[in-house]
């Protein structure tokens, strides 16, 4: 199974007849295809994509694909996720005749077998019956993703859209190494941010306190899911969310690659708060024009692949977030989402790695970051499809670590035109090659923790700040001009009236929590 393409002289493309139909990029913003009526819904599948990035026509083949042609010479490209190289044939069709064509698909890295998979945190892929498994299983196989969290999302007044058939163990569909399963994007308010629940045994939503995000988090734990932000913590002013959020311990990760960019800059104010935060990453397709998987995270699972072994690789924090290179990184011995223990000030090893395929990713550099500020940047040498350092750091007090890249993607074009990333203020020149490791963790003996130290200080101001003007927002005399503001993302004015005194009281909750922080 793979995506494929397939042009003759002219680059006019030619779909295959038997190709898997799929939900197209962008279709929910043309409309939510599920209204009950499963053949209305089917009439949005398609079976051609418009790839965004190299801006072809492609299709999803289940690994056997019939295509009649007219006479000519045609080139065929072969997709397969970010681990497969990209296999190109040249084909001469010559009138009455049948041509079989077999194009085996080989790796360049093999993560599974190491015992990392592959995951992408946010498609919006509505799965109303489960008779859709076998061909969504299909077309995830195509671009290798080995765990697809299908996001059913909703607002205050509404939680159906892309909607899922099952929550829970009889919402997952297995073959082999991948699986489909059932998450949600919902609590999601413009004021609040967007939250990601992933791995729930029911569906989560409070109707009644649906602003109150944090009746939501606490099921998710009490069910032993995972509960984050999405969209780079910035996006729908999720800042605030977060601030209101962090205190309660119930957050577990934040997606930092999203939708053709990264911004890990909340991320790393969390961690230089003495709070521990997994990394993650998602596409959000089916809303933005995107592909399925092309910004994904792996996680590094003990044992056998299922659903509570890849949450659980999760909570210890063992991901990277990339669109193609791969990561490692050790500190002391210990890997991603670990921790170092020092009897004292003292030094510790590090390495750091990135593999890539040099047909699709052109890596300028690797960089070692601590406590978010580089001190280790080490630039590609020559034609090589690696950047490799060890070096001794010096570590005097409680830290925390990580590794990240920087490059361009290779025969690709920027986004559409007129498509700035959501939440984004600038467009970039060509597509970014992405990669960053969750944090490993230096913690030293008989000394206070990153909390507790001087870094925490400076990010408990800025969180504080961010209350003050979610406070303010919700002043009585203010209420009004949210309701407005908001169209149908946000309640309504007497719907955040109801909900104000708990929001204030979460706010002052907090307020107390950053206060000692910043002490």
């Amino acid at each position: 199974m793979g995506a494929a393409e397939l042009r003759d002289g002219k680059g006019q493309a030619y779909i295959a007849e038997d190709a898997l139909m799929v939900w197209p990029p962008g279709y929910l913003e043309r409309e939510t295809p599920w209204t009950g009526d499963l053949k209305k819904a089917v009439s949005f599948l398609s079976r051609k994509i418009e790839n965004p990035y190299t801006q072809t026509t492609q299709f999803y083949s289940s690994g056997i694909s019939m295509i009649a042609l007219p006479p000519g010479t045609y080139k065929l490209r072969i997709y397969k996720g970010i681990e497969f190289k990209v296999e190109t044939r040249e084909v001469g069709i010559q009138a009455g005749q049948t041509v079989e064509l077999k194009v085996p698909l080989s790796r360049w890295i093999n993560l599974p077998a190491q015992g990392w998979f592959s995951a992408d945190d946010h498609l919006h892929i509505s799965r109303p019956v489960a008779e859709m498994n076998p061909s969504l299983s299909q077309w995830m196989q195509a671009e290798d993703i080995n765990v697809a969290n299908l996001l059913q999302f909703g607002t205050w007044n509404s939680f159906a859209a892309s909607p899922q058939y099952a929550h829970g163990p009889a919402g997952v569909y297995r073959e082999g190494d991948y699986l489909l399963v059932s998450g949600q994007e919902n609590p999601r308010s413009d004021f609040l941010g967007h939250g990601i629940i992933l791995g729930a045994r029911t569906a989560i939503h409070y109707p009644e306190e649906y602003v109150v995000f944090r009746n939501f988090w606490a099921e998710a734990r009490r069910q032993g899911a995972l509960s984050g932000y999405a969209h780079w913590g910035i996006g729908s002013e999720a800042q605030a969310g977060l601030a209101v959020d962090l205190p309660t311990g119930l957050l577990d990760f934040l997606e930092v690659l999203e939708c053709w960019d990264a911004n890990y800059d909340v991320w790393y104010e969390i961690l230089n708060s003495g709070i521990r935060m997994t990394p993650t990453a998602g596409t959000d397709y089916g809303t933005y024009p995107s592909l399925p998987g092309r910004e994904r995270f792996y996680t590094a699972v003990k044992g056998p692949l299922s659903v509570e072994s890849w949450l659980e690789g999760i909570r210890r924090g063992a991901t990277f977030v990339t669109n193609g290179p791969i990561l490692e990184f050790r500190v002391g011995g210990k890997g991603m989402g670990e921790e170092v223990v020092l009897t004292g000030p003292g030094t510790v090893q590090v390495e750091a790695r990135v593999l890539f395929d040099p047909a699709r990713d052109d890596l300028i550099r690797l960089e070692v970051v601590q406590d978010g500020v580089v001190v280790k940047s080490i630039p590609r040498a020559g034609a090589v499809a690696e950047i490799f350092c060890r070096f001794e750091l010096k570590v005097d007090e409680p830290c925390w670590l990580a590794t990240r890249t920087w490059g361009t993607k290779v025969g690709e074009s920027s986004p559409p035109e007129g498509f700035v990333p959501p939440y984004r203020n600038r467009k970039r020149d060509a597509p970014a090659s992405l990669a960053h490791s969750a944090a490993i963790h230096v913690t030293i003996a008989g000394m206070p923790g990153l909390a507790d130290h001087g870094h925490a200080k400076t990010p408990a101001r800025v969180w504080l700040a961010r209350l003050e003007e979610l406070e303010q927002k919700l002043a009585e005399d203010k209420l009004q001009y949210m309701a407005e503001e908001n169209d149908n993302y946000d309640p309504d004015l007497e719907y955040l009236r109801k909900n104000r005194g708990a929001l204030m009281e979460a706010i002052q909750r907090a307020r107390k929590y950053y206060l000692e922080l910043g002490r």
